[in-house]
């Protein structure tokens, strides 16, 4: 847990650490600037506790920290806003998980409670999550729990394997397979469950990549958490059309 000290400072900071752009408008509006978009639904995701986690699902799955900010326990819509690029190729820009059908009056800044929050951070800097293979997810704390038992007894009857190889990598092949929209070849995007249990976890490409991408809470008129929103690609940066 985040210390008073850690906290307080946070609330002295929280607002100029908001999402700047309309992150909802990616799921709402067929085209940003000069960028195309369309959105795909990937399903749904369970949140029995509403503690939440979003990490790089082949590196550190296990071990990821949740988040300070909760949501209400439920099953929510997946979607990914997919950002339509002759240049670039198809790219997923944005991920939400939609708590309700409320408009996000502001988006709160994910952390985990241990940010260097006496760093002065740039107008589009901000902290985020690491990617180092290319993938990201989001998923509920029980669910990692779930996981992370799943995966030690796997790995007590076959030494060695590691989650890529023996585990997501013919899941997301299986993935392109049934639904190549919006795929590359080898599988962009997977809704996995955890064997023997109801707790899944959506996994899909990060926008550019590896490296470090936020996740924001969208919050309603009535400071009500609405939506969930990891941001790959600010669509409205010049450098992106």
């Amino acid at each position: 847990m985040p210390s008073k000290e850690w906290l307080s400072k946070y609330e002295s900071k929280k607002e100029s650490l908001r999402c700047k752009i309309d992150l909802d408008a990616y799921f709402t509006e067929n085209k940003i600037g000069k960028i195309n978009l369309d959105v795909l639904n990937i399903g749904k995701v369970s949140f029995p506790t509403g503690k939440i986690i979003a990490c790089d699902p082949l590196i550190e799955l296990e071990d990821a920290p949740a988040y300070i900010q909760n949501i209400p326990p439920g099953n929510y819509d997946v979607d990914i806003s997919v950002a339509l690029s002759e240049k670039f190729g198809d790219r997923y820009s944005c991920v939400k998980v939609a708590i309700n059908d409320n408009k996000p009056a502001y988006y709160d800044l994910g952390v985990i409670g241990n940010e260097d929050l006496d760093e002065e951070l740039e107008d589009d800097e901000y902290f985020g999550f690491c990617v180092d293979a290319g993938m990201g997810c989001i998923l509920d704390e029980s669910t990692q729990a779930a996981f992370k038992e799943y995966w030690e007894q796997r790995c007590e009857k076959e030494e060695g394997i590691d989650p890529y190889n023996d585990l997501f990598c013919d899941l997301l092949e299986e993935s392109y397979d049934k639904y190549p929209k919006y795929q590359r070849e080898g599988g962009d995007w997977l809704n996995w469950k955890v064997p023997e249990t109801e707790l899944n976890i959506p996994i899909f490409a990060s926008g550019w990549g590896d490296g470090v991408y936020p996740i924001y809470f969208g919050y309603d008129d009535n400071d009500e958490i609405c939506g969930v929103y990891i941001l790959f690609i600010d669509v409205t940066d010049d450098t992106f059309d």
